[in-house]
């Protein structure tokens, strides 16, 4: 679900803090997007979905990339519950295994 060696990548690169505040900007901005394209089913042009695929490929989060992928390619709109699901599972992983704490995440 998660490619872990992007995020040590990560970890190595912006140092411990900064990594978090990126993991946590990313979840932000991701859950809202998602949250956008739910309360507004009819409206969910491919740069939505290519939004979210390559924040999702920016912290490694595979399965939603790929999911966001066949989503751009099809211009699936009732596809962004999948798309929410897999994120959530992706974020619950993702913070358990880097223990990172996100007040609002």
């Amino acid at each position: 679900m998660i490619d872990w060696t992007r995020v040590t990548e990560l970890r190595q690169d912006f140092g411990e803090d900064d990594f978090a505040e990126i993991a946590a900007m990313f979840l932000s901005e991701v859950q809202a997007k998602l949250a956008e394209m739910q309360a507004q089913p009819s409206a969910h042009p491919s740069e939505d979905f290519h939004f979210v695929k390559g924040s999702a490929a920016n912290l490694g989060f595979e399965k939603l990339y790929h999911a966001c992928s066949a989503a751009e390619r099809e211009a699936q709109a009732d596809s962004v519950q999948n798309l929410v699901e897999i994120f959530h599972a992706s974020k619950l992983e993702f913070l358990t295994k880097t223990g990172i704490t996100l007040e609002a995440a």
